[in-house]
């Protein structure tokens, strides 16, 4: 038996949306739809990182996320200047 198709365009009210995340899940939401917002206007992964106040590998993983999402409000974001593969990150030697 197949799963049934799930309509994945849902609208999540705030209000719920504070209910159902931990005050840490909230405040992470937040900084990454910043994150998404200073590098659609082209900072550097160290400045935008330093602004959010996270780590270098956060901005790099929220960017990642943008460039192999499918949300289509994602999809909207420009091209980021900068290549994301940088093996170094994740402690891998080129």
């Amino acid at each position: 038996m197949s799963k049934p198709k799930i309509n994945k365009g849902i609208q999540i009210p705030d209000q719920i949306l504070r209910e159902l995340l931990t005050v840490s899940e909230w405040r992470m939401l937040k900084n990454r739809f910043q994150i998404k917002n200073l590098l659609e206007e082209g900072l550097s992964i160290r400045s935008v990182a330093s602004q959010v106040r996270v780590g270098t590998d956060t901005v790099v993983r929220v960017a990642r996320i943008i460039e192999k999402s499918n949300l289509k409000i994602l999809k909207k974001v420009k091209k980021l200047p900068f290549k994301t593969s940088t093996p170094w990150i994740f402690g891998k030697s080129e």
